[in-house]
């Protein structure tokens, strides 16, 4: 008698348990009968338990009957049953105070329900990350300016915003004038741009990074500040929005960062970077290669790089050392003496001029201060720890792990 009544009561949870399975993850291939009592009983049900500090007892009692009819009903799987109680709690709904919502409350609560999940998702898993600059090119691009001779139709203007985050811009000179200053600003909190003043005090707005615009000058004119006549371009080029790339916020909650993967950090308390340039470089993000952990003793020969006094063995390093198109023809080369950086990155130590070692940090006792190095595999163009030092345990994000847009040859997972 006891095995029989064990027996029934595991066919009755096995029961239970493929009908949930059915009923919420195989839902669509269930009959249209079975879906709208499913979706009803769990209507009222929500109803019920959201006021019933308001409600009549008898009428609580006379809803939870009606439900357990319903629940035995489909765990029968009789159709004429579930249907009727269906209707029976439909027609008792209809004269409950609010039981029948707006459809912008419904809508609203959608909204906010998707932004709690997806700011979970960001906050805890997966966070998006911009390239802002090219210090990591060709490997990942960050916003570039390049010239064209012609801007092409609007058609083609909008598949390459589309396909490669492309936009344009074709500015002339109205009157005789000389640029006199660069000022970056984030539009809408999302994007950034760079207001081009010029001594009549107009201005022209170029969708990009203040670097990638003083470059473009540069190249085009041997000169930050060139002079324009009335009529001549100012500028006439494409600007390709940086990489928006996947961080997997996690991995490192799981297992210890690896030499030669591309990561992210944010910038608190590294001395060059959150110290020399203001609030607005607190709390931001940089994308790196890795290129030491804690314990190793880095040296560069140019344009080699020498992890404890042996020539890095990681291909993603190695893809750098080597030189082959289209990376470039520099490899890793050390700080320059002379630091040829804007003022506020100038800093009174070098980590990795000519001859220098860094060693970085494992101390034991307080796994948060480990030391990591971060280099750019565009060394020419990366401000780095060459400059600025190691990255310490608490600083780090995640490992880069997917390269989500635009849809170009780097599209896909990162290495």
């Amino acid at each position: 008698m006891m095995v029989e009544r064990i027996t029934r009561s595991i066919m009755s949870f096995l029961k239970a348990f493929c009908f949930y399975l059915l009923d919420t993850c195989f839902a669509w291939f269930t009959p249209k009968w079975r879906r709208e009592a499913r979706l009803t009983g769990k209507a009222v049900r929500k109803y019920v338990n959201y006021n019933s500090d308001r409600m009549d007892p008898a009428k609580i009692a006379e809803l939870d009957d009606l439900l357990a009819s319903l629940k035995a009903a489909l765990l029968a799987w009789n159709r004429e049953e579930s249907v009727r109680i269906g209707n029976l709690l439909r027609a008792q709904a209809e004269g409950l105070p609010g039981a029948r919502r707006a459809g912008w409350v419904e809508c609203v609560e959608s909204i906010f329900v998707i932004l709690l999940v997806f700011l979970g998702i960001r906050t805890y898993f997966v966070q998006p990350f911009r390239i802002p600059t090219g210090s990591m090119q060709p490997s990942l691009n960050g916003i570039c300016v390049h010239p064209v001779d012609e801007v092409p139709s609007l058609p083609v203007r909008m598949a390459h915003a589309v396909a490669y985050g492309s936009s344009y811009v074709d500015e002339k000179a109205d009157s005789p004038k000389t640029i006199t200053g660069y000022d970056q600003q984030t539009k809408y909190l999302l994007f950034t741009e760079t207001v081009v003043t010029f001594d009549d005090r107009s201005t022209i707005t170029v969708p990009s990074a203040m670097g990638a615009v003083r470059d473009y000058f540069q190249t085009r004119f041997q000169t930050e500040t060139p002079h324009f006549e009335a009529g001549d371009t100012i500028i006439r080029a494409r600007v390709d929005a940086g990489d928006l790339v996947l961080v997997n916020r996690m991995a490192y909650h799981f297992r210890k960062p690896e030499r030669g993967e591309t990561f992210v950090f944010d910038t608190r308390g590294i001395k060059g970077i959150a110290e020399h340039s203001g609030d607005q470089a607190n709390g931001s993000h940089y994308i790196k290669r890795l290129c030491g952990v804690p314990g190793d003793s880095l040296t560069i020969d140019s344009p080699r790089l020498l992890v404890n006094g042996k020539v890095a063995d990681e291909w993603t390093i190695r893809r750098v050392m080597d030189r082959v198109a289209p990376y470039n023809s520099h490899g890793y080369e050390p700080c320059p003496p002379a630091h040829p950086v804007p003022p506020l990155f100038r800093v009174p130590q070098q980590y990795l001029a000519a001859g220098q070692t860094l060693t970085l940090a494992n101390p034991p006792s307080d796994p948060n201060m480990r030391e990591y190095a971060a280099l750019g595999d565009n060394t020419v163009n990366s401000l780095d720890s060459r400059y600025w030092g190691p990255v310490r345990q608490y600083n780090l994000v995640g490992p880069a792990m997917f390269s989500l847009w635009p849809f170009t040859w780097h599209w896909g997972v990162i290495h």
